[in-house]
């Protein structure tokens, strides 16, 4: 279960935070509290002040930062490189919930936007393809991805579909290659955000 603290000025916002997480088996603490790898979820606004998270930065919480997407170009590299991710208000429930289980395990996510912005620097492991690519998944990988969502294992979802497990292997590898991510849970993160209706009902009918 991973800790999170959420430093949000709006009650509205931190409120209706709570309430996902806390449904979601995320344990949400005081922001008082001192809690090591904790995840700090901070606005926009208040990363701009070192002084309100030093306390935190020294308990070596992971610092996540939520903003709209305009705002996201307005950082630099210097103020990205500490962050362990950004998130934008335009993420489902859902699409929040794994983005922080992803953090909570180590990995970091971030917008595609902004690695694009430099294509000096390398894109972050967390970094999640935009819309604009499902055109290039296949009705079969899309109809997988769907499963993948509702939490299948591969096999089954070989089940589900009436086809062996190698096979389901060999999509899957082929989407996470396409979508450009590294594993199931980047990959489920990935349709949450960007799907339309990441359901498997979806898939069938769009076949």
């Amino acid at each position: 279960m991973g800790n999170t603290k959420l430093l949000i000025r709006s009650q509205l916002v931190k409120d209706a935070l709570n309430s996902v997480l806390t449904a979601a088996g995320l344990n949400v603490l005081p922001a008082a509290d001192q809690c090591e790898d904790a995840v700090l979820i901070v606005d926009f606004d208040d990363y701009g002040d070192p002084e309100a998270l030093v306390e935190h930065e020294q308990d070596r919480a992971k610092i996540v930062v939520l903003a709209n997407n305009a705002d996201c170009g307005q950082l630099d590299h210097d103020q990205i490189a500490p962050l362990s991710g950004i998130l934008t208000y335009d993420l489902s429930a859902e699409a929040f919930v794994r983005a922080l289980q992803l953090i909570c395990s180590g990995e970091r996510v971030f917008p595609r936007e902004l690695t694009l912005r430099s294509k000096s620097q390398p894109p972050s492991r967390g970094t999640l393809p935009t819309r604009s690519d499902v055109v290039r998944l296949s009705p079969r990988e899309t109809e997988i991805l769907s499963h993948l969502v509702e939490g299948h294992s591969n096999k089954g979802i070989a089940r589900i579909l009436g086809i062996t497990e190698a096979t389901v292997k060999v999509h899957l590898k082929s989407l996470l290659r396409k979508i450009g991510v590294e594993n199931r849970t980047q990959a489920a993160i990935w349709a949450l955000a960007n799907l339309p209706d990441p359901s498997p009902q979806a898939s069938l009918r769009a076949a």
